[in-house]
């Protein structure tokens, strides 16, 4: 009986767990509901200027920038454009490389301005844009106790170097059985 009840006790602890891995991307949703960040104002870091030593960076949900750097790269998939060469197995070679996105994290928490700073094809450029405008609302930046935007880049690797060759299909009408 024991047993029994360490065992559900168990999974429930895992599921719940599970539950709230997954929702840690909306953990600064409700930081701020209806906020609409549409005034001019400075921007620190990135391209745009200084970053000063004082400011608080904005927060990726779930953990920061080790986060978000997972939520890359379990989102890239990798774009077929090849280099035009091909290696002994006759694979084709993809084009590899990263991709450097710079991106403002609004007084909102909401990513705008997204652009290709470092540019590999326009395959993986696309690519890498679409996954930096998929991130979720951060937790905003401060300065001296106020919200304010803040500019980041952030590498897109596309690393995969080979694209196998497919295996020819069998045709099964061809096959007799006995």
């Amino acid at each position: 009986m024991k047993k029994l009840v360490f065992i559900f006790v168990s999974a429930l602890f895992y599921s719940v767990s599970i539950v709230a891995q997954d929702d840690s991307v909306l953990e600064y949703v409700h930081l701020f509901p209806n906020c609409v960040d549409n005034q001019e104002s400075t921007i620190y870091g990135g391209t745009y200027g200084e970053y000063p030593p004082e400011i608080e960076d904005a927060i990726f949900p779930g953990g920061g920038f080790v986060k978000m750097s997972q939520y890359i790269y379990t989102n890239t998939e990798m774009q077929p454009a090849y280099t035009g060469e091909i290696n002994e197995n006759g694979d084709s070679l993809l084009v590899t490389g990263i991709v450097r996105v710079e991106f403002v994290v609004d007084r909102c928490g909401k990513v705008g301005r997204v652009r290709v700073v470092e540019s590999v094809s326009e395959l993986q450029d696309a690519e890498a844009l679409r996954i930096v405008e998929g991130f979720p609302i951060f937790k905003p930046a401060s300065l001296k106790d106020y919200r304010v935007k803040i500019a980041y880049i952030a590498p897109v690797y596309f690393s995969k170097k080979v694209m196998p060759r497919k295996a020819p299909e069998i045709d099964y009408d061809s096959y007799y059985y006995w």
